[in-house]
């Protein structure tokens, strides 16, 4: 049997009653933080690509290292939800920028 010629139930993919409405919150809450977080890493990327103003390396490096343990050490609560949201978004715009050699590379 081939793969491709499985019927697919696209109905099955838009179905979420079996999971609970807590479940469904902390999921959508998830989801929105992964794009956050890729907007703003898109966002580092390109400032490092435009402006070279940030260079990426060992500063870079560092920063965000800085951000992720500081992420970490930060307990989770609801007082605390916008900064640990504000620290991911910087981990995130400097991994961006520490992406940028790579992407300088890929079009050259």
């Amino acid at each position: 049997m081939n793969i491709f010629d499985r019927k697919i139930n696209f109905d099955a993919l838009l179905k979420f009653s079996h999971i609970t409405p807590s479940t469904q919150q902390h999921l959508k809450k998830v989801y929105a933080s992964f794009a956050l977080c890729m907007f703003v890493a898109a966002a580092g990327a390109y400032v490092h690509m435009v402006t070279h103003f940030i260079q990426a390396g060992l500063l870079s490096a560092l920063g965000s290292l800085i951000l992720m343990i500081w992420l970490m050490a930060t307990p989770h609560s609801h007082e605390t939800e916008q900064k640990r949201l504000g620290l991911l978004a910087g981990f995130a715009f400097l991994t961006g920028v520490g992406l940028g050699p790579a992407l300088e590379f890929c079009i050259a």
